[in-house]
């Protein structure tokens, strides 16, 4: 999935904050393989398909999904499933773009957003990238 996607401020922050203050925080399937040392780059024959691995234990921070249009949800283990930042006009009840993804964003990157800001995140094939637009 490639495009730009602007995300409001103040929803951007009272997600990081919910997963700041979760006591437990779920890891993407990425981040699950790699904890239980799979090789993302390795041959996929070498890999029987299982993961000893529960799936916790990440850090805080925020999940870029487009499975229901394109939107953040934090990664706290327990939370509202209404919970969530959708990037402007992306809020849908299908999916955006081919292939589904779930990037994880780590909340230290996103300390830099205040409430009045929009968050933009474009991305490509290859990267992720972040800017700040401010007010005024």
């Amino acid at each position: 999935m490639e495009g730009k996607f602007e995300f409001e401020g103040a929803e951007v922050r009272a997600l990081v904050e919910e997963s700041r203050g979760a006591k437990e925080r779920v890891m993407t399937e990425a981040q699950r393989l790699i904890a239980a040392g799979v090789d993302l780059g390795g041959d996929p024959a070498e890999w029987d398909g299982e993961v000893d691995h529960p799936g916790t234990g990440a850090p805080a921070g925020l999940w870029l999904m487009n499975d229901r249009g394109v939107y953040l949800r934090s990664n706290a283990g327990k939370r509202a499933a209404e919970s969530v930042a959708h990037a402007a006009g992306y809020r849908s009840e299908s999916a955006v773009g081919g292939e589904p993804i779930c990037e994880f964003i780590d909340a230290a990157q996103l300390d830099p957003v205040r409430e009045g800001d929009t968050l933009v995140i474009t991305l490509t094939e290859q990267k992720v990238r972040m800017s700040l637009r401010r007010p005024g």
